[in-house]
């Protein structure tokens, strides 16, 4: 059963007319969640051709979501299928003759997963990839403040709904002076011919005290 299907009774979606960063989902034990935009379903059915794609250069997929690969001869093309009344749009990335090492999504993360940040939180990220599941993969949570950046680096199981938390006890960084946040997904070769992301959330819960 997708990720969409299995929590879509938990969220409320975002008011008509604003956008998901400023109208994060409601998630039960969550103090902060967040479907970014080419999930979020404010983007028509559509897609950027393969020779449209820049080759090594960030790729804007909206709303903070930018695609990076390191091919020579990437021949990706990004489809945004229409969404069905029960489901957010999906991504889909067709890799005809993909030559890279990696493609990576880059998630800035809004103004609220930053702000009241603390150690006692847990930043988790969950992606539905298909019924074919996942290459080889990883998150990668990316903290900055001024000049300096921490990341923290975890596996993803290899499922269709698949995810991970981040425990920020162990950050080094001083979390009330974050400036900037951003997570990766990073998709190792070899990548399938078509990577098929349907959903993608990410949500911020506290710890449980004792």
């Amino acid at each position: 059963m997708g990720l969409r299907r299995r929590l879509g009774r938990l969220f409320a979606p975002a008011p008509k007319g604003q956008g998901p960063s400023t109208s994060p989902l409601r998630l039960p034990g969550a103090d902060w969640a967040w479907r970014p935009g080419p999930w979020a379903g404010g983007r028509a059915g559509g897609g950027i051709e393969a020779g449209a794609l820049p080759r090594h250069s960030g790729l804007d997929l909206g709303d903070g979501v930018r695609l990076f690969h390191d091919a020579d001869a990437p021949g990706i093309a990004v489809e945004w299928p229409q969404a069905g009344t029960e489901t957010p749009m999906g991504l889909r990335l067709r890799l005809d003759g993909f030559d890279g090492g990696f493609l990576s999504l880059a998630i800035a993360l809004p103004a609220g997963a930053l702000r009241g940040l603390g150690r006692r939180h847990l930043l988790g990220v969950e992606a539905d990839l298909g019924p074919a599941g996942a290459p080889r993969a990883f998150a990668r949570l990316n903290l900055r403040q001024g000049p300096n950046s921490e990341a923290l680096l975890r596996g993803l199981p290899e499922t269709g709904p698949t995810g991970t938390e981040f425990d920020l006890w162990t950050a080094e960084t001083d979390l009330d002076r974050v400036e900037q946040g951003w997570i990766d997904l990073i998709f190792e070769a070899p990548l399938p011919d078509v990577l098929v992301i349907d959903d993608l959330l990410v949500a911020r819960r506290p710890r449980a005290m004792l």
